[in-house]
């Protein structure tokens, strides 16, 4: 019994000092999609709905683009639809390349970089998912997931081997209060 309050205490402790090491996000928050999926409108809908402004989305934002000034916090979504990145004319390697090139931009600027997988287990079914999840990840400073993305515990596995914090909340509405929270 003794053990068990032991254990239950030092989850407690641990769970404090990672919340202690989370980034804290800036606004203006833009968000955008490596790949063909809603990913970042649901991030830009839930931090709305979390009043967490301004905030936006857009799925060709290039590092060209990215400006600190309007954006102090960079969402990039992965897992993506092979069916419809066939049906928009989108091609994953490019994709890939635009959001990498991205994301060191944004770095390089001080931007705050969230790697997000909020789609679920039907966004980690294929190569096209695996290719994103690993191009994004790596580059990102926190990563970010729903419960059902991680349900098999492969984003807190892969978010250790990394060395990243993750964050999972319940689901896509969850996002923006976390957001909210985190500010």
């Amino acid at each position: 019994m003794k053990r068990k309050g032991f254990l239950s205490a030092l989850m407690l402790l641990l769970m404090a000092a990672s919340a202690m090491a989370l980034p804290k996000v800036e606004t203006p928050l833009l968000a955008t999609t490596c790949g063909q999926s809603p990913g970042a409108m649901m991030i830009k809908m839930s931090a709305m709905q979390a009043k967490v402004a301004p905030v936006d989305s857009s799925k060709t934002l290039t590092a060209d683009e990215l400006d600190p000034a309007k954006c102090r916090t960079l969402v990039v979504t992965a897992g993506t639809s092979m069916k419809g990145m066939g049906a928009a004319g989108t091609d994953v390697d490019k994709e890939i390349a635009r959001c990498t090139a991205l994301m060191k931009a944004a770095k390089e600027k001080g931007i705050l970089v969230i790697g997000a997988h909020i789609e679920g287990m039907a966004r980690r079914t294929d190569a096209s998912d695996e290719a994103s999840i690993k191009a994004v990840m790596p580059l990102a400073d926190v990563i970010l997931v729903i419960e059902d993305s991680n349900s098999d515990g492969f984003f807190t596995k892969y978010a250790q081997e990394l060395g990243k914090e993750l964050i999972v909340v319940k689901d896509a509405l969850s996002i923006g209060a976390k957001l909210a929270e985190l500010q």
